[in-house]
């Protein structure tokens, strides 16, 4: 997992949005900003958020309307009239000028081109993401998820080839928007940088006279072939005495253990990147039963 930390423009709290507006304008603080109405009218009325007298300094000509000197009281929506027939409508607002520092996560579960990034702003925005892919094309915008300040978006890059040398790096650009104000970030990544492997699976523990045979299974997420993609495993157990002993394995889903053992758990890792270990397995408790009868000897 790779956690990337830049510093952007962190929005600030204001009336909650549910979508991205399928037209919006973003201007300068105390800037200059002009806004068009796409229609064939040559002479249309503003309204500023169904106001028609709008909480800013306006110079109407034509299809076009100039917002002078654009502050926070001045955003929101602007729509163009006809009459009583709305035209069109534009949402109006600023670059922030509060500079937080905004952290992004992004988790690869393997080599399959699929991920997921995740970060935290106020609850009163919306994001969207937008994936520039292995080959340089464009993905399409999407919708970030949210709950109470956390978001989230998932990715595919289908051009991605989990056998070829990363070359290009991807790159992932963050839109988020407030009532009042916006940010656009990008961040840059590697995948190989950011993949953690799911935990290890099918984990069983066998008593075969003296030693302690253990077997598992990649995790199902991981792809083949096995002799491309390994995986270093870490096992973790713990002895009658409660001592933590950790045993690595690479290259095979199998080992013996010589000590007497209570529980064992398991983990892996791609050893020919910078990849973080996976979440560990469930503690696999060595029977009971067993445990007795080496005791007994």
């Amino acid at each position: 997992m790779l956690v990337l930390v830049g510093l952007v423009l962190c929005l600030s709290p204001a009336d909650a949005l549910t979508a991205f507006p399928p037209k919006f304008q973003v201007g300068k603080l105390n800037g200059d900003i002009v806004v068009k109405c796409n229609t064939s009218e040559q002479q249309v009325t503003w309204t500023q958020n169904g106001e028609p007298e709008p909480m800013a300094e306006l110079i109407a000509e034509g299809q076009t309307l100039t917002i002078l000197g654009l502050d926070l009281p001045a955003t929101g929506n602007y729509s163009c009239w006809a009459g009583t027939v709305l035209l069109d409508t534009t949402y109006v607002v600023v670059s922030s000028a509060r500079k937080e520092g905004m952290n992004v996560s992004c988790q690869a579960e393997s080599y399959r081109g699929s991920f997921h990034c995740s970060w935290t702003c106020p609850h009163s925005t919306v994001f969207r993401a937008r994936l520039t892919r292995s080959d340089g094309s464009l993905g399409e915008w999407v919708p970030a998820a949210s709950h109470h300040g956390q978001f989230s978006a998932s990715f595919t890059d289908p051009s991605f080839c989990p056998f070829a040398e990363e070359l290009r790096q991807l790159q992932l650009q963050l839109e988020g928007l407030s009532t009042t104000s916006y940010l656009n970030v990008s961040i840059h990544f590697f995948v190989r940088d950011i993949v953690r492997p799911d935990p290890p699976q099918e984990l069983t523990v066998q008593r075969r006279g003296e030693q302690l045979h253990l077997a598992w299974a990649p995790p199902a997420s991981w792809p083949l072939p096995k002799s491309y993609f390994a995986l270093l495993y870490r096992l973790q157990y713990q002895l009658l005495n409660g001592t933590q002993v950790d045993k690595y394995v690479e290259g095979a889903e199998e080992t013996r253990l010589q000590e007497r053992v209570q529980r064992v758990r398991i983990s892996c890792q791609d050893p020919y990147a910078n990849a973080a270990w996976s979440p560990w397995s469930a503690w696999q408790d060595v029977d009971a039963a067993q445990q007795h009868r080496l005791r007994a000897r």
